[in-house]
């Protein structure tokens, strides 16, 4: 499995009262892993949206398996788990030292600018790249 690490550090804005934190931040965790992992192993995600190419998340999972506080560092692993025509699932896994604190994935539907469903006849030009990338990294 082929992986982009990066390393966030936790700001006292996203914790909540009890110390910990929100788990409304961890879908902004993973943006900032899947842009990582464009950058590492595509191409910048701005590159594919400049060919027509787009995609919005259509669901998330969160698993929240340990605590993660102000000042922590999360080290947020993140992975291509499947491609399947015209839909993508990332994987991400979080530590904080070497303790498990999250899991989770994103589901995307590639589009095009106008965020209808791409037709198989009309693809754009970067499809065909992200498709044989994906298909490598899987």
């Amino acid at each position: 499995m082929v992986t982009s690490t990066s390393l966030i550090e936790v700001r006292y804005a996203e914790t909540d009262q009890m110390g910990v934190v929100h788990h409304s931040h961890y879908p902004v965790f993973f943006e900032q892993g899947r842009t990582r992992y464009f950058q590492e192993h595509l191409k910048p995600y701005q590159e594919f949206e400049k060919d027509g190419l787009l995609a919005p998340v259509t669901s998330y999972r969160v698993e929240l398996k340990g605590r993660l506080a102000y000042g922590d560092t999360l080290r947020l692993e993140t992975f291509a788990m499947k491609f399947r025509g015209l839909r993508v699932t990332m994987g991400y896994r979080g530590f904080n030292n070497d303790e498990l604190v999250v899991e989770g994935e994103s589901a995307h539907a590639l589009t095009d600018s106008n965020l209808k469903a791409l037709h198989p006849r009309h693809l754009p030009d970067s499809y065909q790249y992200l498709k044989d990338r994906f298909t490598a990294l899987c």
